[in-house]
């Protein structure tokens, strides 16, 4: 299988505004249309939904056929294909004229990526050894290679497909860039040669199926994960035999992250394999052999931290009371779980500095300016790894500390500023082991989820707030099987010697049917070899110290797992919310609108959003702090004196509260969305907070001018225009061909 370098101005438009309706990482994110994009526009997301009905995954191959939008309705071959077709010809319609404009912006970036991959891929390096890590057979069949500038994330990649086969694949080259470009493209082209159709012996799919069969859900998740893990093995170690400083997709990425166990095992045989020490088939029996050693849960559950929390805690107290086998458990699981929490916290750290592609650099020092504008080049994970080597550890984190703790405000850095001062006192010795681990939980507790993007920490603040108050009983039943039975020895011990000591038997329902587990020896597999991995998580079986499970060992026993067949269990993801501010709260509120065509009077709803409604007030008062965007400095006065309706959409929307007047400024802080569920846009006239995304609400505020259901349940409503002559203004603003100064606003509380 080979690839050639195609271009189609027609799926970079269709990506870029799929990028714009549903596929944007987060607010922080460069956007491009206006929001809310008006109802044309947004007919694409119906128009996706009916295609993934009729074609499955994948993008149609007519869509970068196209030469204009208005082309696709004369390529379609398929029926069921051409309602969502003339929506989203529709929709790309409306959106052409600004998203065109854009495009053209990463133009050199999209030449410099052909020239990359060109470079790293020259088909004599992959193909074959691709095609025989995969036991697929080259049929000579070329795929058109797409680099757009803008793809929806994640995963910022695709395919493009015809009558069921895979034609294309596309890939953000402006996301992926470098060894990181050539991975993802690698990783693409593994995907197609398995769902090529041609199933010869060997297929990859054929011996996971064969070696580990079974069709209960879990399973054949199972096999899916390990094969997503394989071929992003399998592409890492490729362009890493062209630049051995690459770092894998799989872990800079968060497959080796999210699944840590399923991971550790894959890599542990398969790269053996890629290395030529051993033969496919060994490899393929070892991972068989690991993996059906305990239930499919085992590695397809994501790992629970406050087990780990809790296993730690039980074991300082146990270390701390003089029990000599606790002791020497925690000292040598102790440097492993600091391994694991630094690697995790520092993967982390790298994503949240990918939050500040939209600061405004021009008002901090010039070194922390560049560094913020270049670990925004690609994305942010790849290039802080990049960074930290080049400017040391500890200089890349102050300067990490630094962008969190200033134009980083914004965008919830006050939460990370103190995690990332941590981790560089530790990666520059001056923070014990043991100190470092219980600022971790501390930073958990206080700051929001620093484990939210890998793990389940749906218990987290249960066991943490348990910690705090010293209740052992709940720790008890977060911790693992082993350390259980270390405490429930330590304390029967105890107990006859110091009746008074811990008071009376534990009352936790784990305590007297916890089984006895040895403790694992120094040199375990996954935990003395598995350097930044360190934990313990990979290699550790079920119920031993450091497993992130709470669960006794025979939960896992494959021959007797009672959750065997049921429905894969889905993460519980934590949504660390933007601070707010202490809240003042009114029995009713209304306000005018000042503007150069009459004022409009509004009716605001502090019972259904209290904190948007307290911060319109604070912000139209000059009573809640904001930072001038033209400055950076400290405003003063009402923030939303002198500034325009930048935007005027008739017969949908007049929006403002921007100082910058270009729809991307804000007060220099995000509060949380209030979404009321029994709000909607069905009547015209309503006020709303705009904002980038989930909980990115700021300063801006829109008014409707017509009912807009597609709107429903993204934007928080907290008032709307209460007479005829107010409305007959909006109307006037919205038809104005140029920005209407809004004067002031004038608030009555109660």
């Amino acid at each position: 299988m080979k690839f050639r370098q195609k271009r189609s101005p027609t799926l970079d438009l269709a990506l870029a505004l799929q990028r714009e309706l549903t596929g944007r990482a987060g607010s922080w994110e460069l956007n491009f249309l206006p929001r809310p994009v008006t109802p044309e526009a947004d007919l694409f997301r119906a128009g996706l939904m009916s295609w993934a009905g009729a074609a499955g995954s994948g993008l149609p191959a007519f869509l970068a056929a196209a030469r204009r939008p208005e082309d696709l309705l004369t390529l379609v071959d398929d029926d069921r294909l051409r309602p969502g077709t003339e929506l989203v010809t529709t929709a790309l319609t409306a959106a052409a004229p600004t998203l065109t404009d854009a495009l053209p912006l990463f133009e050199e970036v999209r030449k410099q990526a052909a020239v990359e991959v060109n470079d790293f891929l020259a088909s004599d390096r992959y193909l074959a050894p691709l095609c025989a890590a995969l036991g697929t057979v080259d049929t000579g069949r070329t795929l058109d290679l797409h680099l757009v500038p803008l793809a929806p994330y994640p995963p910022a990649t695709g395919f493009l497909t015809a009558a069921g086969q895979v034609t294309g694949v596309y890939v953000d080259c402006r996301r992926f860039r470098g060894s990181t470009l050539a991975d993802a493209v690698l990783t693409m082209l593994g995907w197609a040669q398995l769902k090529s159709g041609n199933i010869p012996e060997g297929h990859l799919s054929t011996e996971l199926v064969r070696r580990m069969p079974g069709g209960t859900p879990y399973r054949r998740r199972l096999r899916v994960i390990l094969t997503k893990i394989l071929v992003e093995v399998t592409a890492g170690h490729l362009v890493r035999a062209v630049d051995s400083a690459h770092r894998p997709c799989a872990d800079v990425l968060g497959t080796k992250w999210r699944y840590p166990r399923l991971h550790a095992v894959a890599e542990r045989h398969w790269s053996r394999y890629l290395d030529g020490d051993i033969g496919r088939d060994e490899a393929l029996t070892a991972m068989a052999r690991d993996l059906t050693a305990h239930s499919p849960r085992w590695f397809v559950d994501h790992v629970d931290p406050s087990s780990l929390a809790a296993d730690f805690y039980l074991l300082e107290w146990l270390t701390a009371a003089g029990d000599r086998t606790a002791g020497a458990r925690l000292f040598r699981w102790l440097p492993h779980l600091c391994a694991e929490l630094a690697g995790h916290l520092d993967n982390v750290i790298g994503n949240e500095l990918g939050h500040y592609e939209r600061a405004r650099t021009q008002h901090h020092p010039p070194e922390l300016a560049d560094f913020i504008t270049e670990i925004n080049q690609g994305d942010s994970r790849v290039t802080w790894q990049r960074l930290r080597r080049e400017r040391g550890h500890g200089r890349a984190l102050q300067l990490a500390t630094e962008a969190f703790a200033g134009p980083g405000i914004e965008f919830g850095g006050e939460a990370w500023a103190p995690v990332a001062a941590m981790v560089r006192r530790y990666v520059l010795h001056e923070l014990p082991d043991r100190v470092f681990v219980d600022q971790c939980f501390t930073l958990e507790h206080n700051n929001g989820s620093l484990f939210d993007k890998y793990h389940d920490t749906s218990t987290m603040r249960e066991v943490l707030d348990a910690q705090a108050a010293t209740d052992l009983d709940t720790l008890l039943t977060h911790a693992s099987a082993e350390v259980r039975e270390l405490w429930h020895g330590h304390h029967r011990i105890s107990a006859q010697h110091h009746p008074v000591w811990l008071g009376p038997p534990s009352t936790s329902p784990t305590a007297p049917t916890a089984p006895t587990v040895p403790t694992a020896p120094s040199t375990e597999p996954g935990i003395a070899q598995s350097g930044r991995g360190g934990s313990g998580l990979p290699g550790n079986a079920p119920g031993t110290v450091g497993c992130g499970d709470r669960s006794d060992p025979g939960a896992y026993d494959p021959s007797r797992d009672p959750l065997g067949d049921s429905p894969v269990r889905v993460r519980q993801t934590v949504i660390r919310r933007p601070y707010s501010s202490s809240l003042r709260t009114y029995r009713a509120v209304t306000a005018v609108l000042h503007t150069e065509h009459g004022d409009i009077h509004l009716t605001l709803r502090p019972d259904e959003a209290p904190y948007t409604v307290d911060n319109f007030v604070g912000l139209a008062t000059g009573t809640r702090t904001w930072t001038d965007p033209l400055t950076g400095t400290t405003g003063e006065g009402g923030f939303y004196d002198g500034t325009d309706f930048h935007r005027r959409v008739p017969g949908f929307v007049v929006q403002g509260g921007d100082r910058l007047g270009t729809g991307h400024g804000s007060a220099g802080y995000r509060i949380p969305d209030e979404i009321h569920p029994e709000r909607d846009f069905a009547r015209p006239f309503q006020l709303a907070m705009a904002n980038l995304g989930r909980d990115s609400t700021g300063s801006q505020f829109f008014i409707t001018l017509a009912p807009a259901p597609h709107l429903d349940g993204h934007y928080t409503i907290f008032g709307e225009v209460t007479d005829a002559p107010s409305e007959n203004v909006v109307s006037e603003i919205a038809g104005s061909p140029t920005a209407v100064r809004l004067n002031r606003v004038t608030v009555s509380t109660a």
